[in-house]
């Protein structure tokens, strides 16, 4: 494990302008806490992480070479998008430094984070980089091709044992700037993107939305107060969110999945994770068949581990209420960030199409005022 609690914050910090700028002086300073100090970075090769699977940032593997003593093999640094829209977008929902920060204050005791070397932002650009572990021999199952069930039981077992952890914010006093979901700003920068976005998708896609999804995404926005409100309701805990199969990494060993992209981490109830993933990293067919079960897979899971206040006629409602975040954060996707290749254009319509489906099966609604 890693420790996390050196990330360090500022400009004085060292952040990369771009990724070309990291090089074996930079990656010696900012590994050498983790490796000791006569190790240094001899050599490094630079290489993309996937095409089109960070969709609001920048990744890169660095193959390292060292001399005078062991460090990694090879790290994964991440930068701000490349994009101007999706830059934009992140910079407006202060994803950046929000995800700093959760490496900074939490990372190092929440055993489902990818471990972090470093992380620092400049406040004044929004540049910010984090240095993290490569998780090059975990599993990934690609999120355009769906979770399988057994993944899914993998993932919502651990999501139970997180949330339970943190169950009615406890261990959270570390990190005061942790706000409820309510009160982040975040619904509000939500709202006025699906103000902006929802008419675009609303007139290319009409004829494919399922019946009644156009009259939820008219009151949408200005719905999503009552929605965060309704998931900002105690008991809360430490909430991923956004908790799809891209931001998964199944490990060997017996903590098994571990996450990244904690950039819209916050305090809320733990369904708004658990509904974010089912409603948009299953097949619709496979969650139709298996999302009853996870549910009270999640329900016992937390009661296995001490929280018993919480039933599944809660989860239900919850689960309910969550999905239609997840509608507003796909139409965002789609119409909010750039597509620069094949799979980021595929994904946001994945994203978008499995949302509308969820809620026709669910027979969701907007909360009333």
């Amino acid at each position: 494990m890693v420790d996390q609690t050196a990330a360090r914050t500022g400009p004085d910090a060292g952040v990369p302008r771009s990724p070309d700028d990291v090089d074996c002086v930079w990656l010696t300073d900012v590994l050498g806490p983790a490796v000791g100090p006569s190790a240094h970075v001899a050599d490094v090769l630079v290489g993309p992480v996937g095409i089109g699977i960070g969709l609001l940032g920048q990744l890169r593997r660095y193959t390292l070479r060292w001399e005078g003593g062991d460090g990694p093999a090879s790290v994964v640094a991440k930068f701000p998008a490349a994009g101007d829209k999706s830059r934009a977008l992140a910079e407006a929902l202060a994803m950046y430094p929000r995800e700093v920060a959760f490496y900074r204050d939490l990372g190092a005791a929440t055993p489902l984070s990818v471990d972090c070397y470093h992380a620092a932002v400049d406040e004044s650009t929004h540049d910010f980089v984090l240095v993290l572990e490569d998780m090059v021999g975990a599993t990934t199952v690609d999120q355009l091709a769906g979770c399988p069930v057994e993944r899914a039981e993998q993932v919502v077992t651990a999501l139970a044992d997180h949330h339970a952890r943190h169950w009615d914010e406890a261990g959270l006093d570390r990190a005061p700037w942790l706000e409820r979901f309510v009160e982040q700003g975040l619904p509000g920068q939500i709202a006025a993107a699906v103000r902006v976005c929802w008419p675009g998708i609303r007139a290319r896609f009409a004829d494919e939305l399922a019946p009644g999804t156009l009259a939820l995404g008219d009151g949408l926005a200005d719905a999503l107060p009552r929605i965060a409100d309704r998931l900002s309701r105690r008991p809360v805990t430490l909430s991923h969110g956004d908790l799809r199969l891209d931001n998964v990494f199944f490990a060997d060993g017996s903590d098994g999945v571990r996450l990244c992209d904690w950039q819209l981490t916050g305090r809320s109830r733990g369904m708004r994770d658990v509904a974010y993933f089912l409603t948009q990293s299953l097949t619709p067919g496979d969650r139709r068949a298996a999302e009853l079960d996870l549910v009270a897979r999640y329900v016992r899971r937390l009661a296995s581990q001490g929280v018993r206040s919480y039933d599944e006629d809660a989860a239900w409602e919850d689960y309910r209420t969550a999905t239609l975040l997840g509608f507003a954060y796909a139409i965002v996707a789609l119409g909010g960030l750039d597509q620069d290749d094949d799979r980021s254009a595929a994904l946001p319509r994945a994203m978008l199409s499995r949302s509308v489906q969820a809620m026709a099966d669910l027979g969701c609604s907007l909360p009333e005022r």
